[in-house]
């Protein structure tokens, strides 16, 4: 069984269109997503429609919880943009999802808002226990935007890295998962996809829409890698 799992699309249409080439020549057997489809970026009714097209499973991310439940007065944009039939679904998306792949107990999250707060995979161990209980062996989680594997106590801690706002590295970000269906010890295979795109083509997206909140920052992210919004929207 062949997984791709997506995260962190953030209203990026030319970085969607080109995860969509490459999916197409990947040929997953299921494509699961993450959460945070929507916010920061231009094309979030797209991005959203995107994803309900195309995705098996879409969990919800900070971003979801905060624009479905109108809690930031700057979401404005993101409200009239996707209308509250879209915000609504969102609202119902699940937080988390299980797998058995390879005989090992695989646990899908976002991260915030099931997590208090933002962890990297830096975060001190003892930290990372709770999120492995009652018997997970594998999780994979995304929202911090830096993709990555870290090896724990007989445990394996994974990040998708981000698709239309990665820090570091700033190409699209995602993960192919590779495991056998039945319930035995097999092999479990990780591979960490970098792809180049058009991040110009996204800034060019983003300066036509001065009433996008931020957008200077979510610029220089797109351009540098670097993380540059300004501190007191919790969505980040």
């Amino acid at each position: 069984m062949k997984y791709a799992i997506i995260a962190d699309l953030h209203g990026n249409r030319p970085a969607i269109e080109r995860l969509e080439q490459d999916l197409a020549r990947r040929k997953p057997d299921a494509l699961i997503c993450l959460g945070d489809v929507v916010g920061k970026g231009p094309n979030n009714d797209y991005a959203f429609d995107w994803a309900k097209r195309n995705c098996d499973l879409i969990l919800q991310g900070n971003w979801e919880k905060g624009i479905s439940a109108r809690i930031y007065k700057h979401d404005t944009f993101y409200h009239e943009q996707l209308g509250q039939k879209r915000m609504e679904e969102m609202a119902s998306w699940p937080l988390e999802h299980r797998l058995r792949l390879s005989g090992k107990n695989v646990r899908l999250i976002h991260g915030r808002p099931l997590f208090h707060t933002l962890h990297t995979l830096n975060t001190d161990e003892k930290v990372w226990a709770e999120y492995f209980l009652p018997d997970y062996d594998v999780l994979i989680y995304a929202d911090v935007h830096r993709q990555g594997l870290r090896t724990l106590a007989h445990r394996l801690l994974v990040n998708t890295g981000s698709v239309g706002n990665s820090l570091g590295v700033t190409h699209i970000q995602y993960l192919i998962l590779k495991g056998s269906a039945d319930r035995n010890s097999a092999p479990l295979d990780f591979t960490m996809v970098n792809l180049p795109y058009d991040n110009q083509a996204t800034v060019e997206e983003v300066k036509k829409h001065p009433d996008l909140h931020n957008s200077e920052a979510f610029i220089r992210e797109l351009e540098t890698g670097v993380y540059a919004r300004q501190v007191g929207n919790k969505n980040s």
